[in-house]
């Protein structure tokens, strides 16, 4: 396959898995409304919120813990309990929170371009959650941020700037840190001159390329090459 076609086909992946993404709640006027999230209620720093029919609180949980600072999250009595917001405050995080386009990216790039079955296809998207998940719980590595720029090489090489929101907690945060732009460059693990389909990450990372200013990032750091680091795994 040249790299125009594949190309083309992670785009459309791509546009599909986004066209499944919906919000966790939505904000008009100061008020919110139901969307993956039906329901919350609490007092204090402790919210419970309640997930429409058919959604896994537990993935829920994962995506807020993922991308709303300075909370935990966890599934109690088929609920999410999060801890560490009000809640007004958190209302107002969720809102900028999507959920679901990007859990489906990997297993839908695998089945086009491997004619798998719509079972192993589901397979491979529960394992690429759960590894993926826990690469950015490590928030020593970790940092999320707003995009600013996006710079594409020949395809699938692309720099993409970011604004950091929240820095690493470790040795890395000294120089990722909030307020600070920083360039980083997605690893995307080849086989015989194009991107290897098969690896979860390759299939995340070349989300990358369609990245666009103003997209809310959460990058698992690697190494600095030059002047920026190497993106392990990054994802809206």
């Amino acid at each position: 396959m040249n790299r125009l076609t594949l190309a083309l086909s992670v785009a459309c992946v791509l546009l599909a898995g986004s066209a499944l993404a919906e919000p966790l709640i939505t904000m008009s006027g100061g008020k919110a409304s139901p969307g993956v999230v039906t329901a919350w209620s609490g007092s204090g720093k402790k919210i419970t919120l309640t997930v429409k029919s058919g959604v896994d609180a537990s993935a829920v949980a994962s995506s807020i813990e993922s991308n709303v600072d300075r909370v935990k999250a966890k599934v109690s009595g088929g609920k999410v309990l999060v801890i560490g917001k009000t809640q007004d405050e958190l209302l107002k995080a969720l809102a900028d929170v999507d959920f679901g386009g990007d859990d489906d990216l990997g297993a839908l790039a695998a089945a086009a371009m491997s004619d798998d079955d719509s079972d192993s296809g589901s397979s491979l998207r529960a394992k690429k959650t759960a590894k993926q998940d826990k690469m950015f719980r490590d928030r020593a590595t970790v940092a999320m941020g707003k995009v600013v720029g996006v710079k594409a090489g020949t395809f699938p090489s692309v720099t993409v700037s970011v604004r950091v929101l929240r820095g690493p907690t470790g040795a890395l945060g000294k120089d990722i840190r909030k307020g600070k732009t920083i360039a980083f460059t997605p690893v995307v693990k080849m086989k015989d001159g194009n991107p290897d389909l098969k690896d979860d990450d390759a299939r995340t990372n070349l989300g990358a390329w369609y990245l666009e200013k103003g997209d809310r990032v959460q990058v698992k750091i690697g190494k600095k090459v030059g002047t920026t680091y190497e993106a392990v795994l990054i994802s809206r």
